[in-house]
């Protein structure tokens, strides 16, 4: 099995200068706590990956307003990252060994 099998084709992604509140907005509709960040949205070329965890601990955790914050402010750049013909295997030990859940 490859990663094509379980991925998700089209994610909703931000780019760097998505203000916060909306890349919240985007995990609240799209049931998900990472949300990849993209240079531009046409081209979508991974820039990084912001999580809601990443969002509690490097802005409202900081005592940072989030309703100025944008999604550079907390994104971790450079994300790690696969190919779709990436086995499930090699995946998950890629994961574990940078400890992403």
């Amino acid at each position: 099995m490859t990663v094509a099998t379980v991925m998700t084709n089209c994610p909703a992604c931000c780019t760097p200068s998505s203000a916060l509140t909306e890349v919240a907005r985007l995990m609240v509709e799209n049931d998900c706590g990472e949300i990849p960040v993209v240079e531009d949205l046409q081209g979508r070329k991974l820039a990084g990956v912001i999580t809601d965890r990443d969002i509690a601990t490097r802005v409202v955790a900081t005592g940072r307003n989030s309703a100025e914050a944008r999604a550079m402010d907390a994104m971790t750049s450079p994300a790690v990252s696969v190919h779709s013909d990436t086995s499930l295997q090699e995946c998950c030990e890629l994961m574990e060994s940078h400890q992403i859940r």
